[in-house]
């Protein structure tokens, strides 16, 4: 769950906890956005690999007549 901009937030540095403000608090709050939009991609481009992926594979058996477990044989060696 993403912070609200109106909500403190502290951070701990050589076991000091300190509350972030100002600034501050606005480049820790854009990283954490940053790092979510960057892990939604990353699941995105995953999904759409994997479904590329079992895609081929089931046009492959069709073609070739081969089971799945025939064709993940020999893809993955």
């Amino acid at each position: 769950m993403a912070k609200s901009k109106e909500e403190a937030i502290f951070i701990g540095i050589d076991n000091e906890v300190i509350e972030l403000t100002g600034a501050d608090k606005e480049a820790y709050l854009a990283e954490i956005d940053a790092r979510a939009q960057e892990a939604l991609l990353l699941e995105a481009e995953y999904e759409a690999k994997r479904t590329a992926r079992a895609n081929a594979i089931t046009k492959l058996g069709q073609a070739s007549g081969l089971t799945e477990t025939e064709i993940e044989a020999i893809l993955n060696g």
